[in-house]
């Protein structure tokens, strides 16, 4: 059975979590994983169906618990609180998202936890405590958009699956799938896919708005027209640039090059912010450049010109 069929690409992904699913069928267990990548790219949703594989014996689905680890302040919040009441000596699924928030101590106690290589029943012992995990029963899942701030021994401890951006291909058919009554132009569809940003999230709220937009105008037919019309009315910039990204492109073409503490004064955001939330996208673009000052690209410059032709 394949638990992915009605989800949009990540064919490497879907291939990795169904050779694990045929392995759980034959041994009850699967690795300890973690789902990393960009925001929007649908990890959250593969978690999920992942998890309708796991079944139990009489072939029932395992209670899935999703869990915000920053909701997770220490060890033994998660023993007393989630471990206790739903997990111990039960079969269940657990899904740690943004796992880069997990604290400390709970991490530290991961290490141990985690360690299945001689068995798979696991005994913890916190304060007078002692919490036994049964990996053939329980299933840990994690997920963070920063695999880097994951506590680098846990990070040894857990597979990795990888996300990538999505294909305009892709995107074209996310968009058809969300809106099967809708007959696109090919032109009017790529257009939609560009503005997309490479992710899935993107790309099904952007159905929304085109649904929305076709039932106030009685659209049937989707064309080129009522795209150009559509991102009028809700100013939707070329590659599906937001405003801050538009005015860091403006700043960096009339200053020719800026620092990040420059930039982050002219725009009035943190420097953490700009890296975190908008210089990533304007890179992988390639319309900016880093190499000790933030510089635009001749790619930057033109969709700044197509911007202001919009």
């Amino acid at each position: 059975m394949n638990y992915f069929d009605k989800l949009v690409g990540q064919e490497e992904v879907k291939r990795k979590l169904n050779f694990y699913l045929e392995s759980y069928s034959k041994t009850s267990t699967v690795p300890f994983l973690n789902f990393i990548g960009a925001k929007g790219l649908g990890k959250t949703e593969f978690v999920r169906k992942f998890s309708e594989g796991l079944v139990k014996a009489d072939n029932s689905r395992k209670p899935f618990y999703e869990l915000n680890s920053s909701s997770i302040s220490n060890a033994r919040q998660f023993f007393e609180q989630v471990f206790v009441p739903h997990v111990q000596d039960k079969e269940a699924v657990l899904f740690f998202d943004e796992a880069h928030t997990l604290p400390k101590d709970f991490c530290t106690a991961l290490l141990s936890i985690l360690n299945t290589e001689n068995k798979l029943v696991k005994d913890y012992t916190l304060g007078d405590n002692t919490y036994t995990f049964n990996f053939r029963k329980q299933h840990f899942i994690f997920a963070t958009t920063e695999s880097d701030k994951i506590f680098m021994p846990l990070r040894d401890r857990i597979t990795v699956i990888e996300f990538a951006d999505y294909s305009n291909e892709d995107l074209k058919k996310i968009f058809c799938m969300n809106l099967p009554s809708i007959l696109f132009d090919d032109d009017a569809l790529h257009l939609l896919a560009e503005t997309s940003r490479g992710n899935a999230r993107s790309c099904v709220l952007r159905s929304k708005e085109v649904n929305t937009y076709c039932e106030n105008y009685s659209v049937t037919r989707f064309t080129m027209e009522d795209a150009q019309k559509l991102f009028y009315i809700l100013g939707i910039l070329p590659h599906g640039l937001n405003r801050i990204e538009w005015q860091i492109l403006n700043i960096l073409r009339s200053q020719g090059q800026c620092s990040l503490s420059m930039l982050a004064a002219k725009t009035g955001l943190s420097r953490t912010s700009i890296q975190r939330d908008h210089e990533l996208y304007l890179i992988r673009k390639g319309f900016l450049t880093i190499d000790g000052f933030r510089i635009i690209t001749s790619r930057g410059c033109k969709v700044l010109d197509n911007t202001l032709k919009t």
